[in-house]
């Protein structure tokens, strides 16, 4: 048995617990909606729109994305290979690899650590939580996640590359010089 069956068998069965389901069905799993919806609520504070922006369309990009080389890679669920136990919410899609719940997750988080908000250390928390649960309920193995990560990581930083060359090209000296054109010739002359 290789490793990746070998960690999934050990966090969806050896620690398997009915306190630990309930905590992850009953706290963390609801606990995981504050990873869109303090994106979404940044939205209404001017001080926050941008981070909240780029939150939510990084995840929704990440997930998006995450389906699509579920498709491309198409690799089977650890109950499809394995005697796994599943519980909990999640869908029941064919493929597992990689997990687009995990890409989500980290899609909506990395932004507040690339932006250095003092939200990231939680916003990180919950979304490696959001990895160990997917393979504590039986739905993602080890290397699904794991990709999950890695893929976001790419995602998020393409979308800072081309968020930092708008930002500069807003801030290009010749966009300022063609604002001082329209300036008043007051403004000018001073």
């Amino acid at each position: 048995m290789n490793l990746n069956n070998e960690i999934f068998l050990f966090i969806n069965q050896e620690m398997a617990n009915p306190t630990l389901d309930f905590v992850v069905l009953k706290i963390l799993i609801p606990l995981f909606l504050l990873l869109g919806i303090i994106p979404f609520l940044m939205l209404f504070f001017k001080k926050y729109r941008n981070l909240g922006a780029f939150s939510l369309i990084s995840g929704a990009l990440c997930y998006g994305i995450g389906h699509l080389l579920k498709i491309l890679f198409s690799f089977p669920r650890p109950y499809d290979v394995l005697l796994a136990r599943t519980i909990g919410p999640w869908h029941l899609s064919e493929f597992s690899f990689p997990s687009s719940t995990t890409m989500l997750a980290f899609g909506l988080a990395l932004p507040f650590l690339i932006k250095k908000s003092k939200f990231r250390y939680f916003f990180l928390t919950l979304a490696f939580l959001v990895g160990f649960v997917v393979i504590y309920t039986g739905f993602h193995f080890p290397r699904d996640v794991l990709a999950g990560i890695f893929f976001s990581i790419l995602i998020i930083s393409l979308l800072n590359k081309i968020y930092e060359i708008i930002r500069k090209r807003r801030e290009s000296p010749l966009d300022k010089t063609c604002q001082s054109e329209n300036a008043p010739l007051s403004v000018i002359r001073k």
